[in-house]
């Protein structure tokens, strides 16, 4: 096999807790995660030598700087592979929105890497590259729903409801995750019976995230205030709950109705230039 095609899913916070600041500049979080049906796709090829990387998106780089470059390369490095690689990705996720498209291509790069090179490293050896790469990549080659805990690199898997549908909402500009967590006040107010859960109901995970929330939310807002507008209109337009996801800019509102999604994504699409999209929650395995 000389080609392959995978998928790199986006991803939700359904809360976000920033508790304090830890030594090595990174901030401890612990963070509610769930993938969701809006994905960019990947194909990864083999070719005698170097890596390159092409994408149909223009803001995104193609160089060193770009972490599915730097996943293939730590991957041959380590896989000790003599030979090159070319990496396309057709981006339907939007850059620096919250929604850890980098992240999710970094991993959906070593995961497609390995099975193309005929499962060169365990699946330890691969989490283990993931976690130099970035905070997000680890929870990218989980079981899809998962508490995230550390600087957001320690996965445990929950089983976590898939019975709803989520509005994504985009503004159109993005915001630097250094920057907002630069700016926020942390806090060690939290709810311990949360890290004792192994499944979870609709409803607990509803009363959860309302409970916890985003602490991210309130600082990128200040700077942006068209973030509470879109909180504002999920909830007008029958959000059960609505927040921010990861740094933002993007924000969810959650629908138990698809029918009632889909209108409400039409419906903050009129008169605004927001884009918007209805997920679906996934899992994998």
């Amino acid at each position: 096999m000389d080609k392959i095609r995978v998928s790199s899913p986006a991803k939700v916070n359904l809360f976000l807790k920033v508790l304090r600041k830890r030594k090595d500049g990174y901030h401890q979080i612990l963070s509610w995660i769930q993938l969701v049906d809006l994905e960019d796709r990947i194909e990864i090829e083999r070719t005698e030598r170097g890596i390159k990387i092409a994408c149909d998106h223009p803001g995104v780089p193609t160089g060193k700087s770009n972490l599915a470059y730097r996943a293939a390369q730590v991957f041959l490095m380590q896989s000790k592979i003599k030979s090159g690689v070319r990496i396309k990705l057709k981006k339907k996720i939007p850059v620096a929105a919250g929604l850890g498209g980098g992240s999710s291509n970094a991993a959906s790069v070593l995961y497609g890497l390995n099975r193309l090179l005929g499962n060169q490293l365990s699946a330890s050896k691969i989490l283990s590259l993931a976690r130099t790469l970035g905070s997000d990549v680890p929870f990218f080659l989980s079981f899809g729903s998962g508490l995230a805990s550390g600087r957001g690199e320690i996965v445990r898997s929950i089983k976590l409801p898939l019975n709803y549908r989520l509005v994504l909402v985009n503004p159109g500009f993005e915001v630097s995750t250094r920057w907002a967590y630069s700016k926020v006040k942390p806090g060690n107010i939290f709810p311990q019976k949360v890290l004792k859960l192994k499944r979870v109901t609709f409803r607990q995970m509803l009363s959860i995230a309302r409970e916890i929330g985003n602490d991210l939310e309130s600082v990128v807002e200040q700077k942006y205030p068209v973030i509470k507008l879109m909180v504002q209109k999920l909830y007008e337009q029958g959000a059960l709950h609505a927040a921010m996801t990861g740094s933002g800019p993007t924000v969810f509102g959650i629908f138990t109705d698809k029918a009632k999604a889909l209108g409400a994504a039409k419906g903050l699409r009129q008169g605004n230039s927001w884009r918007t999209w209805v997920a679906t929650p996934i899992r994998r395995r």
